[in-house]
């Protein structure tokens, strides 16, 4: 555990809106799973097929491969909850720290709101 941030970059077409916020002291795969609820929660059409990219193993092995949590469990069933909300929605996997454009925004978001300690747009 330690100072920690999320950050989210959000597509639709043309359109972009970037998320990040300061969430204080947590584990990384709590800041990685508090990312995705929080960008789940900035979708406001759930009927369009929504994608959701992390590059954390822990948090799609939990949503998606069956994994049993032993910790988390409370954000965890938030999420899952959540993406029953949405009529096409699947989450993918991606290396973290490759180049993969929109994962690095999302890093440097995280990074930077940890940085000022606060959140932003």
């Amino acid at each position: 555990p330690g100072p920690s941030g999320v950050g989210v970059v959000l597509k639709c077409g043309d359109q972009r809106k970037e998320l990040s916020d300061y969430i204080g002291e947590a584990t990384n795969n709590i800041a990685e799973l508090l990312a995705i609820e929080k960008g789940l929660a900035a979708v406001r059409n759930r009927s369009r097929p929504v994608r959701v990219y992390t590059d954390s193993s822990y948090a799609y092995g939990v949503l998606c491969l069956s994994w049993k949590p032993k910790k988390n469990l409370d954000l965890i069933a938030r999420i899952r909850r959540a993406m029953t909300a949405f009529a096409d929605l699947r989450l993918v996997k991606v290396p973290g720290h490759s180049g993969v454009e929109e994962n690095e925004r999302a890093d440097r978001l995280a990074v930077a709101a940890i940085r000022t300690g606060k959140g932003g747009v």
